[in-house]
């Protein structure tokens, strides 16, 4: 009788301890749950170190390439962030812009390209008549091939140098507007 007795003290601590253990190792709590979900809303859900990501047209023609040294992705905001980005942009007659910056964010959609930190616009990069121009940040419309910015601007070329505050840029007819305290200086004689 006394065997019978374990037997069953035994299957009963096995009918109620099995469930408890079986929650434990295969399910998560509530609270965790919730922890993880509202950590993927408002975190990054993917990065890339050192990226390379190039644009094409519909005849295969390279558009532009983005170097980044990391770019991280956040879902909840609809934007990545870029760090030390550089992007070259080929127009259509084969001359290039070269833009860098400290830091940069890009919207999901690829409408709206943000830049801050020593951003460099850097027109016919290859060439002897580049034009540099420098601000601390610049917005991009890349679909547009428009840029803009309200803050300080210098522009260096062979032959002139101009300073303004805010500025405007149509980069297929390279009309660029400075809004104001505009001054500068061009040499003729070169």
């Amino acid at each position: 009788m006394l065997d019978l007795s374990n037997k069953i003290r035994v299957g009963l601590a096995a009918v109620i301890l099995i469930p408890v253990l079986l929650y434990w190792g295969f399910a998560s709590s509530p609270n965790e749950t919730e922890r993880e979900n509202v950590s993927l809303l408002h975190g990054m859900d993917y990065f890339v170190e050192t990226a390379v990501i190039q644009e094409w047209d519909a005849e295969g023609k390279l558009l532009r390439t983005l170097h980044t040294d990391q770019l991280e992705h956040y879902p909840n905001l609809k934007l990545s962030t870029l760090d030390k980005p550089e992007s070259i942009s080929i127009r259509k007659d084969y001359s290039k812009v070269k833009i860098t910056s400290d830091t940069g964010t890009v919207l999901d959609d690829n409408n709206q390209t943000n830049l801050a930190g020593n951003v460099i616009v850097n027109d016919n990069p290859d060439s002897t008549s580049a034009t540099i121009l420098s601000t601390e940040q610049l917005t991009i419309y890349p679909n547009r091939d428009y840029a803009e910015t309200d803050d300080p601007v210098n522009i260096v070329s062979s032959q002139s140098i101009l300073k303004g505050v805010g500025m405007d840029i149509d980069f297929n007819t390279r009309i660029l507007n400075l809004h104001s305290r505009v001054e500068g200086s061009h040499d003729n004689a070169k």
